[in-house]
């Protein structure tokens, strides 16, 4: 008598190998999470390229725009003030083109600019200059003398991002070299209220060295794209430890013969 076809198919075997699960308990969440990482972080560039598009069509600030408040975040200005070269501000490790430089700051101040009752100056980013091979030697730049108007956009720091701990805190000679600036540290090393966007001049400003300013390292689809990778190394961990932990192999064979 022949046998019944149905009772010689292989049965799928679960044969578990207690090390690798583990180790693959500990991956899966941890791809799954920097998928999702990834997506946030896309979001979060898709937010900050919008409000860039948006901001930048608006009307060029004055003072008194500044002073209605609200999100003024890379907002064209056109500000009319008097920079102090005498207390400059070079900011280190800021690479261009594959070349080392610097950013150069200034304050600004604006007659008759003030915030509850407190004079407010303006953290000018006049733009990028190379650096010399000498680490000691600063760059020279020529200063702007007298009041002129500037014409750049407003910019605050995002937050994230490296920091070069320089541990300075009080600035004992001009120009000071340090490893990060934002707002809220210029009001700490001038030792004056700050108001609270700087302005990163255009290159056809005065005053305005090289500048090329980039909103976004990295664009959102690029984070998109990343998080799927993360995904799919998810999903290939998930097949590898299905085929390492069981029969699945020669199960599906069988199915397959003529």
């Amino acid at each position: 008598m022949d046998q019944d076809p149905q009772s010689s198919v292989q049965q799928f075997h679960w044969q578990p190998n207690k090390k690798l699960l583990v180790l693959v308990f500990f991956l899966f969440p941890l791809l799954i999470l920097l998928g999702f990482w990834q997506l946030d972080r896309a979001d979060e560039k898709s937010a900050i390229v919008a409000a860039f598009s948006a901001n930048q069509q608006a009307v060029p600030a004055n003072v008194n725009t500044l002073l209605e408040g609200g999100n003024q975040q890379y907002r064209p200005a056109w500000l009319t003030g008097t920079l102090d070269s005498s207390r400059q501000i070079v900011l280190d490790n800021r690479v261009k083109n594959g070349r080392p430089g610097y950013e150069i700051l200034e304050p600004m101040s604006i007659e008759g600019f003030e915030v509850a009752g407190q004079s407010q100056t303006v953290l000018v980013n006049r733009g990028w200059v190379p650096a010399s091979l000498d680490r000691t030697q600063l760059p020279e730049v020529e200063p702007v003398i007298g009041e002129v108007q500037l014409r750049g956009f407003l910019y605050h720091n995002l937050r994230g991002g490296y920091r070069l701990d320089d541990q300075i805190t009080v600035v004992l000679q001009w120009p000071s070299r340090v490893g990060w600036i934002s707002v809220e540290r210029a009001e700490e090393l001038f030792g004056e209220p700050f108001y609270e966007y700087q302005l990163r001049l255009d290159s056809d400003s005065i005053g305005a060295l090289e500048t090329g300013w980039v909103t976004v390292a990295v664009q959102p689809e690029k984070h998109t794209a990343y998080a799927v990778q993360w995904f799919v190394m998810a999903a290939v961990l998930l097949v590898m430890t299905l085929i390492a932990n069981s029969n699945v192999g020669s199960w599906i064979k069988q199915f397959r013969r003529p």
